[in-house]
């Protein structure tokens, strides 16, 4: 299994080749920056910052985040989640907007922390937050109702297409 580290890199790496197979032009910051992973540059001349989340596994629904994530988003800045699938099969992704994941995560949490524990008890808040690209039982009723079919537009057959 390879590191965090690497598994992060090979998630850059792979949507960096991606865009440029489709004549975006895109540098690597390479761990140097805080907020995002990849600068890019649209065939139209717009230029904008990704922020990659990778994860190595086949079939993970969820991204874990971070508190700060849910601040609020900017118009120049999308999130790309890439789901490696340990490279048996092409890798998928799904590109969101940031204000878009803010909201998305500002709100589930809000909705986990009401949502009553197993037991009955209160959830307590933490700076973990998820963003699931595919919902499940456990995760049903923390996104808005329509999130499975929203969450299509952002896959890697449209998600790029966000970004021209």
């Amino acid at each position: 299994m390879p590191t965090k580290q690497n598994t992060g890199n090979a998630g850059e790496y792979y949507l960096a080749s991606r865009l440029s197979a489709e004549n975006f032009v895109v540098t690597i910051t390479l761990g140097r920056n805080e907020k995002y992973d990849l600068l890019v540059v649209n065939p139209s001349g717009k230029s904008f910052k990704i922020s990659v989340k990778s994860r190595i596994e086949t079939n993970v629904k969820r991204f874990p985040l971070n508190k700060k994530d849910d601040l609020g988003g900017t118009i120049d800045l999308f999130y790309a989640f890439v789901r490696l699938n340990r490279f048996e099969v092409e890798p998928d992704f799904w590109i969101v907007p940031s204000s878009r994941v803010s909201e998305v995560i500002s709100d589930s949490h809000k909705r986990y922390l009401k949502k009553p524990k197993k037991d009955g008890g209160v959830h307590k808040d933490t700076k973990l937050r998820n963003f699931w690209v595919a919902l499940t039982k456990t995760s049903r009723g923390l996104f808005p109702d329509t999130w499975e079919e929203e969450i299509k537009r952002y896959s890697k057959d449209n998600g790029v297409s966000l970004l021209k």
